[in-house]
């Protein structure tokens, strides 16, 4: 599906009728909020899960670039005066967004970002910097995956799972992926773990940014913001530990960031809200946080704790560009509602 709307994305550049939207679009109460996870190339870190990929280095590049030219990139400074109406938005503003604090994002990113000249907010779960050993759980399964010699793994939860080939073991990632998501957040990852030591002898690394990487990076105009603490799903927490994660990650940005501390503003991890989670941040004392749903948002937000955003899955730049349309992203909305709701 992805390829056909790159195609018809091409087309609808080529012709003009991508632009002639952009000049034609004057509206200053709109924001799209675009998220991105690495930027990076897809053999760069073996043991790191690919998926979590948005964009190569050349491929960000070209979708800053079209932002700086057909768009106005704003900071979350002017995001927060435009939600509190202190002041507009300029026409077609845009958001960057980036989630989980991986390293790659000051090796890959940040240059690029400074370069075009472009601000953006990074929003890092808290426990993970300067934790060598607090690497992300996709990431370690993926690893143990790739390195593991079993043929076949069975489990209580699962079944027998192939791992002939390395189609067999993507389908299981995703199949395990998709069982951890379903289970409470500490029982999901006591079992991770006991997969991923009868697959493999996975070294643990971490590859989250360091406090002081992330200050200096604050320094230098980065918005750095709470992504949970412990990279929770909050929907996986009992109220209790929802409620700590939210307070402990807070907390302990405007203790590492200082002065530098920015907004309360929060991103849901994995994008897992619902209303007693959106109610515990609000309780937590943040004042906007980004959710799971797919969409261009209004200014001020309606539901300020469930902004939504525009995910880049490594798309080519006339899909890219097409996806910043508010009628190409609500038909993309609708697909990927429709997908949801088939395989519920």
């Amino acid at each position: 599906m992805k390829s056909l709307a790159g195609r018809a994305a091409s087309v609808l550049d080529r012709c003009g009728l991508l632009a002639a939207l952009e000049a034609a679009d004057r509206r200053k109460d709109r924001v799209r909020v675009i998220a991105y996870h690495r930027i990076d190339e897809a053999d760069a870190e073996p043991d790191l899960d690919p998926g979590l990929i948005s964009a190569t280095p050349g491929d960000f590049r070209e979708q800053l670039e079209v932002i700086a030219r057909h768009y106005a990139a704003v900071s979350l400074d002017d995001l927060m005066a435009a939600h509190r109406g202190l002041r507009p938005l300029p026409l077609r503003a845009v958001l960057l967004t980036f989630d989980d604090g991986y390293t790659d994002f000051e090796s890959r990113a940040w240059p690029i970002l400074r370069e075009v000249g472009l601000p953006a907010v990074l929003f890092v779960p808290t426990a993970f910097p300067d934790s060598p050993e607090s690497g992300f759980w996709w990431d370690r399964l993926h690893s143990a995956l790739r390195r593991t010699q079993e043929r076949e793994i069975t489990d209580p939860l699962l079944g027998r799972l192939p791992l002939d080939d390395p189609s067999s073991r993507r389908a299981a990632h995703r199949m395990i992926r998709s069982r951890a998501k379903a289970l409470p957040h500490d029982e999901a990852m006591a079992w991770l773990e006991d997969l991923v030591a009868r697959l493999a002898d996975v070294p643990r690394r971490g590859h989250v940014l360091g406090w002081d990487t992330l200050r200096k990076l604050a320094k230098e105009g980065l918005s750095v913001c709470s992504h949970g603490h412990r990279h929770a799903l909050c929907t996986r927490l009992s109220p209790h530990d929802l409620a700590l994660d939210l307070s402990t990650s807070r907390a302990r940005i405007q203790a590492e960031l200082g002065d530098a501390s920015p907004h309360p503003v929060f991103a849901y991890p994995a994008s897992g809200s619902d209303g007693a989670v959106r109610e515990a941040v609000r309780r937590a004392g943040y004042e906007v946080a980004f959710g799971g749903r797919r969409g261009i948002d209004r200014i001020p937000f309606v539901e300020p704790l469930d902004v939504m955003r525009m995910p880049v899955h490594r798309y080519g730049t006339a899909l890219f560009r097409a996806q910043l349309r508010p009628s190409v992203s609500r038909l993309g909305r609708a697909l990927v509602d429709g997908r949801l709701r088939r395989s519920a």
